[in-house]
């Protein structure tokens, strides 16, 4: 009963894949921020994370909402495109938090 659940939302793993980074990003970089840790590099996300961490959160989540949202219902159509677009994303996206969160260190 739950798999048929998780297959209605999650039509592939390859998008749990890509929205289970992002959520990874968006709780780490909140809680990392909070503790001084780090700075956001990001200029989109970096005026809204030094004005709150949980204004960065509320934007943060409404993005992963809204992608989760256009990738679900798009992939009632064309899974395969989905499928593939969730996996460049997730390689696209764990790249770029690597390399920005090194690039971070080096400050």
């Amino acid at each position: 009963m739950m798999n048929a659940f998780w297959q209605k939302f999650f039509p592939t793993r390859a998008l749990t894949l890509l929205l289970a980074i992002g959520l990874i990003d968006l709780i780490s970089t909140a809680v990392l921020h909070a503790q001084g840790q780090i700075v956001e590099l990001n200029p989109i996300m970096r005026p809204l994370i030094e004005t709150s961490e949980w204004l960065f959160v509320f934007v943060k989540g409404l993005t992963l909402i809204a992608a989760w949202y256009v990738m679900y219902k798009y992939s009632k159509e064309h899974l395969p495109f989905i499928r593939k677009a969730c996996l460049a994303g997730s390689v696209a996206y764990a790249s770029i938090w690597v390399i920005w969160f090194i690039a971070g260190s080096m400050h």
